[in-house]
């Protein structure tokens, strides 16, 4: 690391400590979504501190789910969104557990699996989870269909329905009324015999939020990086990210001087600046461009001007003791004060979700075991 350089520190002891909070604050199973990057915290290092917690990983694609293999990561892993049928080998070859909303993707996994080219679990069965679209719209077979496709699947003597699931679409919300029209449009599937061994309808929101969707599974994304999906806070978590970089160059300017692209913010006075190293390429909101603000020397200073691809401009205070290579937070804690992913992505008129999967490639981890 270069003082030039901004930089993450993950504290993976926190994503742990989260994700054994969530398990026994709800008694069931744990399937981890860790898609996205870990939601930019880094999948591989991730998911290594979380085999020992969890009893499942979800990811959305099939590649996220071969760079976990590829790591020795031996846990299942659930595909959340239903592969397209030319997946299927891949599927077979890694021993993934792919959802599944259509019949296209079951045959094909039949199929190939009765050749017996590709065998990779004890018993030849090839484990699914049932995608049920009960309402958000995005993906999924519809409930009123669901029960005709799960006696379809169990025709095929290859494939398991091991789990079943859905989306909820509002149980981050205030008003979770359409979130209980879900459930109860999900129960009937309940009561397919033979049971469905894991049933999971809970994200982060409705883990903490919604006891009735617990089933005997959960699947948190946001809360085990300790991030709150809504405003309750049902049990502590800890944020486990913090972003860092440094001032790489202090200066004075006149009055009327302005600053940065298009010269927007004009000093009202005589004022001191400082230059960091960090930008939109490196995934900061541009939408932060003179409203947004960091931590220096613990306290809160504000961006001027327009932030650019690689850089931008904060005012210091005359009583500053800033140099070059003073530590400079973006997000996290600094001394008293503390800039919070959900305050700075209220502030780009955001989610949290967007700020931590945009944080670019660039950006140094530096990961606390």
């Amino acid at each position: 690391m270069t003082l030039n350089q901004t930089h993450l520190i993950v504290d993976l002891l926190d994503i742990k400590e989260n994700a054994e909070s969530l398990k026994v604050y709800t008694s069931g199973k744990l399937i981890a979504v860790v898609k996205a990057d870990a939601y930019g915290h880094g999948v591989i290092p991730v998911a290594n501190t979380l085999t020992s917690v969890v009893d499942m990983f979800a990811v959305a694609t099939v590649e996220e789910a071969i760079e976990l293999r590829q790591a020795d990561i031996s846990k299942p892993i659930l595909i959340l969104y239903t592969p397209m049928p030319e997946y299927a080998e891949d599927i077979l070859l890694h021993d993934l557990t792919p959802a599944i909303d259509n019949w296209d993707l079951a045959i094909r996994l039949n199929d190939l699996s009765e050749k017996g080219d590709i065998i990779t679990t004890q018993d030849g069965k090839i484990r699914v989870h049932v995608d049920v679209n009960t309402g958000m719209n995005r993906s999924g077979v519809c409930y009123t269909k669901a029960g005709e496709l799960i006696e379809r699947l169990r025709t095929l003597p290859n494939i398991e329905v091991e789990g079943i699931f859905t989306h909820f679409a509002t149980a981050h919300e205030e008003d979770k009324s359409f979130a209980h029209v879900q459930l109860n449009r999900f129960h009937p599937l309940l009561t397919v015999k033979p049971r469905i061994p894991i049933v999971h309808t809970a994200n982060s929101a409705a883990t903490l939020e919604i006891p009735e969707s617990r089933f005997n599974a959960l699947r948190p994304g946001l809360s085990l990086y300790g991030i709150y999906p809504g405003q309750k806070r049902a049990l502590p978590l800890h944020p486990a990210l913090t972003w860092k970089t440094h001032v790489h160059w202090i200066d004075e300017i006149e009055a009327g001087e302005g600053v940065s692209y298009g010269l927007e913010y004009k000093a009202p006075h005589r004022i001191r600046i400082a230059g960091l190293r960090v930008g939109f390429g490196d995934g900061y909101p541009r939408a932060l461009s003179g409203i947004g603000e960091v931590l220096i020397d613990g306290k809160r200073r504000s961006i001027l001007g327009r932030i650019c691809m690689d850089s931008m401009v904060v005012k210091l205070e005359e009583s500053d003791y800033v140099r070059i290579g003073s530590e400079v937070v973006l997000l996290g804690k600094q001394g008293e004060e503390e800039i919070s992913i959900e305050a700075l992505a209220e502030k780009a008129n955001t989610i949290p979700y967007e700020i931590l999967t945009r944080i670019g490639k660039r950006v140094q981890r530096i990961y606390k075991p």
